[in-house]
Order: C-alpha cells, then structure tokens, then sequence
C-alpha cells in the first residue's frame, strides 16, 4: 500500500497560513517586548497612552487579517508542482506586508 500524499491543491493555503501565522506571532512578540522604546521616539506625533493603545489595536487587527489573506492568496495562486514553496512565497509576502504595516504603525506613534 502507498502512502497517502495531501492534495497539492490543499497544501499551499494551508503552508501559507501556518507560515504567515508563525511569522506575524513572532514580529508581534518583538514589538510588544519593544513597546516601551518605540514609544515617544524622535518625531512621534503623539505621546500619549491612547495612541499606542491605537497601534496596537492595529496590530492585533493586522495579525488577524493576515493569515486570512494568505489563505485566500494559498487558495487562489496555488501551484500543482511546487505546493509548499509557493506557500512560503505567499507566507513571506504576507509577513513583509505586516511588518511594513507595524513600521508606519510605529512611525506615525
């Protein structure tokens, strides 16, 4: 009997979502250990607490709406040959747009 292999069709979502997930939790926990140096830097607009209570509803917001992306981009530019690396493409994509994300976040705070 052989082995039973998963769907190429399912295994690029689902490498997409597992690697945006992985990688938006990680970038989450560095901010959220940084939080007290990022705030009030040169050039922030605002000082106060409600302004990093703002960034990081975004950030929450962001790290929800990525892995949900990458699933529907798994879903919709899956590859029959190359399955799990165009799931890291899709993840490594997702990733660099949340981290461009917390940048400005942090930026504009």
């Amino acid at each position: 009997m052989t082995p039973a292999r998963p769907a190429p069709g399912l295994l690029t979502p689902l490498v997409a979502v597992v690697g945006t997930a992985v990688g938006v939790l990680v970038l989450f926990a560095a901010q959220r250990a940084l939080a007290p140096v990022l705030v009030g830097g040169p050039g922030a607009v605002c000082t106060a607490p409600d302004c990093v209570l703002g960034v990081g509803v975004w950030l929450i917001v962001g790290a929800v709406v990525a892995p949900c992306v990458s699933l529907i981009a798994g879903a919709v530019f899956r590859h029959p040959d190359r399955p799990v690396r165009r799931g890291l493409f899709i993840a490594l994509w997702c990733v660099l747009a949340y981290l461009v994300e917390s940048i400005v976040l942090w930026i504009l705070a």
